[in-house]
């Protein structure tokens, strides 16, 4: 792409921003002003959009955003829906700069999200730069007040030890999903730090291996990422076959656990986040589906036995309670279909309380 007047120097984007798209064009405008919006200024950015397939006007939007940002906006079509996975792929095969960002083409961001993620590379030696989140029901581009945003102190995380890298995979220090951070690019090639492909839920498989190769992190305890909770989004829908994609995301992990030798110095840690997955799949096989499966239910047991055989020998078991540790029991306990229906009509009622 042309600068058209700009020094190249001057305009070496410092973040390569990378939004998969599918359907979002009630959405996308307000994602993208709120990126046009960054204090630190859109000559330090670049946008990557992948439009995957997208079957309403999507495209249309985009193609204004690329026609009044020429410089700053990169578009790419997919003729068939391949999921976020593979958009985000793509994408980091075209980024140019130092520094990734993932966000979701239906959420939006503080206007100095970029500003303040930034600033702790100039002077610490980050491969993870990450913020607090919040989720957001507005169908407006709305911004937090300051005392919203929180006044945690921020984190320099160094996983200079065997125990406190272990500490670091354990409690995902760099939070759940790929949005709401900056990784350094390098981190994600060199150690093949992808999505898996044509599948849902591949947050699940990516977030772990960030943990394992990432070596520092900075945590800004502030909400800087509006997560917009939308009920239409992939993992919302009720009664899709894809939410089986999950069991297909937890063995590929696995055997890419076992393919890199991970598993023999992060067995417990790899298998509390197993743990974690077995109980998550819990929660989408009761509220995701109209009839809960029994057969689902038995399939999970059956996965998280074999990988982890007696959950109580794992020390960070202990940190999944309420809902999660009796679902932890139930997959432990000796299989009966009234059984697990009792456990969905406990957790039902427990969500339903929370309102």
């Amino acid at each position: 792409r042309e600068c058209q007047g700009l020094g190249m120097e001057e305009y070496m984007p410092k973040i390569s921003i990378i939004i998969p798209c599918y359907n979002v064009a009630p959405y996308i405008d307000r994602c993208m002003t709120s990126i046009v919006a960054q204090t630190i200024g859109m000559n330090s950015l670049e946008i990557i959009c992948i439009d995957d397939a997208s079957t309403d006007d999507t495209w249309e939007h985009l193609q204004k955003w690329e026609k009044l940002l020429p410089d700053q906006v990169l578009l790419i079509r997919q003729e068939v829906n391949r999921r976020q996975g593979t958009a985000r792929n793509i994408g980091l095969q075209y980024a140019s700069s130092e520094w990734i960002a993932f966000v979701d083409g239906d959420d939006w961001l503080e206007p100095d999200y970029f500003e303040l993620l930034y600033k702790p590379v100039q002077k610490y030696s980050c491969d993870v730069v990450c913020c607090d989140a919040e989720r957001d029901f507005s169908d407006s581009l709305v911004y937090f007040d300051e005392d919203q945003k929180g006044d945690g102190e921020d984190l320099y995380l160094a996983a200079d030890t065997e125990e406190t890298r272990k500490q670091l995979i354990a409690v995902s220090a760099v939070g759940e999903a790929a949005w709401g951070k900056i990784i350094r690019r390098r981190l994600l090639t060199d150690f093949q730090i992808y999505f898996p492909e044509d599948l849902t839920y591949e947050d699940h498989y990516w977030v772990p291996m960030l943990h394992i190769y990432t070596t520092e992190v900075y945590v800004i305890q502030k909400k800087l990422y509006h997560y917009f909770v939308n009920y239409q989004s992939t993992i919302l829908v009720e009664n899709a076959d894809y939410h089986m994609d999950w069991v297909t995301v937890w063995l590929m992990k696995w055997a890419e656990y076992e393919r890199r030798g991970l598993l023999k110095e992060y067995r417990e840690e790899l298998e509390y986040d197993c743990l974690q997955d077995a109980v998550g799949l819990m929660k989408v096989i009761i509220l995701r589906y109209e009839k809960p499966s029994f057969s689902f239910f038995q399939l999970v047991r059956e996965m998280i036995r074999e990988q982890v055989p007696d959950y109580r020998e794992n020390r960070y078991a202990k940190n999944l309670t309420g809902i999660y540790g009796v679902f932890l029991e139930a997959l432990y306990a000796p299989a009966d279909r009234a059984e697990f229906l009792r456990v969905v009509e406990q957790a039902k009622q427990y969500w339903q309380n929370l309102g």
